[in-house]
């Protein structure tokens, strides 16, 4: 048996693989999640990052746009992907996945290589849509820590936000006992947006470091004269705060996913 192999398409769940043929077949990547994920990533980068590019982000009203078209974007991009590949459209969500057994290692590393490629080309069609006198931003919406925030600010706002996106997807999308079925993705959307009210003065709100990723990379080798120094070395903060944020919604959701925990004797009589 070879250590992977590669089929286009699997039957799984809202999130990631169903019970059946996924798990019956060990070590299959499915290349049609990889390329929705990276379809969705592209789409999430031009959309989100494009709205900051185009309104800026410096007071409530602008910062409000903003928010809401990433929030939008997620709920509308995991609607369109989501029985495609789970509409992860994030590798902190594959990663807290991953983490809670509901997406196979080796599904979720193939997920983020497509997400890191989707957001690089998201950023390259930002870089063609907005010339650098037109970026509002002036590095195609890459997260920055402003002041009087610091490092260590960034990194916890950064740990709070992923945690409330991840254990939203968990305890609506994953678990069995949630009443939204499919329409799990507008209380995804939401809390998107919601952690966007918050995070967008603090750094920009990457909660994602994927999306971070793309316009980092992209707005510095694009040399604007107003370039905004400060992308890629705040980088670290937007990929270490999620993971964690990330890491320790896979774990507190635990206790609530029915099934892990012991039984209360009185409840079976």
């Amino acid at each position: 048996m070879p250590f992977l192999t590669f089929k286009w398409g699997l039957k799984r769940s809202i999130t990631g693989y169903g019970d059946a043929e996924a798990r019956r077949e060990q070590r299959i990547v499915d290349t049609k999640a990889m390329a929705a994920e990276w379809m969705g990533m592209f789409l999430f980068v031009i959309t989100g990052c494009g709205a900051a590019c185009a309104h800026g982000a410096s007071d409530g009203e602008t910062r409000l746009v903003v928010a809401f078209a990433f929030g939008m974007a997620i709920m509308v991009l995991a609607f369109a992907i989501g029985h495609h590949s789970g509409g992860h459209i994030n590798c902190a969500v594959t990663l807290s996945l991953v983490l809670g057994g509901e997406v196979p290692w080796y599904q979720g590393i193939a997920n983020v290589l497509a997400q890191l490629m989707g957001s690089v080309l998201g950023a390259c069609a930002l870089w063609v849509m907005f010339p650098c006198e037109a970026d509002m931003t002036t590095t195609l919406g890459t997260n920055i820590i402003s002041r009087p925030f610091n490092a260590r600010h960034a990194f916890f706002a950064e740990v709070f936000g992923t945690f409330l996106l991840c254990f939203t997807v968990w305890e609506t999308a994953v678990t069995p006992q949630a009443s939204c079925g499919k329409n799990a993705c507008i209380a995804i959307g939401f809390a998107v947006f919601l952690a966007h009210i918050v995070l967008l003065p603090i750094d920009g709100c990457s909660i994602n470091p994927t999306r971070s990723f793309g316009p980092a990379i992209i707005s510095k080798l694009r040399g604007c004269n107003n370039y905004t120094e400060g992308g890629l070395e705040d980088l670290w903060v937007m990929w270490a705060g999620p993971l964690v944020g990330a890491a320790l919604a896979a774990m507190f959701q635990y206790p609530f996913a029915p099934g892990k925990t012991k039984k209360d004797p009185q409840e079976s009589k």
